[in-house]
């Protein structure tokens, strides 16, 4: 079994150039959950963002995709910023809307270069990090809020865990979701159950070779609580899901709204 985290691939896998359009075509795909979550449940999410943070302030949307956020945001009347590794989202995000400043930039090595009031990180980002990425993202977190700045993100939770299952397949495509021509693939999910963490590893073997391993890191409040402590945050409000609602023993996530501890 490969030890967690002794490889990682995250930012090989957000700014793949080929795999990078397969992502925006996801993202964009208002019938697919798979790189964004359906338009009602971003609009719901975007609804309950306006009951936190006063109109008029600076919000950061680290991970903004090609902008399904932040052009909601914009229109009700905030400061957006958004930030994302991936050129393809963030040129395609430029061209819906030129009022919203966006930057390629690695939240997990840079802090921003202003202060902001409110910072998200949605759909599980978070979890997806190694350890001490998540460390350096809350560092960097913690540089770029204003004194009374928010931080706002969600994670799978041990309810999503315990419903996995270790699994494996392989297949053959043509021009697929990884790679250009003809591929084999080869699919392992893994479980950690002393870490509550999923790793999904991937094989691609074609004219190229690719290999990715993306992680799921599920928590509870209790977990969350002393991360965010160690890293001079405290917990606001938990909820279990971006839209505010408290369904804690069926949600696959949990989501939390923190700041900086003074």
């Amino acid at each position: 079994m490969i030890t967690p985290y002794s490889k990682t691939s995250t930012i090989a896998f957000w700014t793949d150039p080929y795999i990078s359009k397969n992502l925006l075509e996801a993202h964009l795909d208002s019938n697919s959950d798979l790189a964004s979550r359906l338009p009602n449940t971003i609009y719901q999410t975007c609804n309950f963002i306006e009951t936190l943070i006063e109109k008029d302030r600076l919000i950061a949307d680290f991970g903004c995709g090609p902008g399904l956020y932040t052009n909601i945001l914009d229109q009700k009347g905030y400061q957006v910023l958004g930030i994302d590794v991936s050129r393809t989202s963030l040129d395609y995000a430029k061209e819906q809307n030129k009022k919203v400043i966006y930057k390629e930039m690695n939240y997990v090595k840079h802090p921003l270069n202003e202060k902001v009031d409110f910072i998200q990180m949605i759909y599980c980002d978070f979890g997806a990090l190694a350890p001490l990425a998540q460390i350096d993202t809350l560092n960097n977190v913690n540089r770029s809020l204003t004194e009374e700045g928010l931080f706002f993100f969600d994670v799978m939770s041990d309810h999503y865990f315990d419903k996995q299952k270790e699994d494996y397949h392989s297949y053959r495509e043509v021009d697929g979701f990884y790679i250009e021509g003809k591929a084999n693939i080869k699919e392992r999910t893994v479980l950690y159950d002393r870490l509550k963490l999923v790793m999904r590893h991937i094989l691609v073997e074609g004219k190229l070779k690719k290999e990715f391993f993306n992680y799921d890191k599920c928590y509870n409040i209790k977990e969350m609580e002393v991360l965010l402590k160690d890293n001079n945050f405290e917990i606001v409000k938990v909820f279990s899901d971006t839209m505010g609602n408290k369904d804690f023993e069926a949600s696959d996530t949990l989501c939390f709204l923190c700041k900086v501890i003074k």
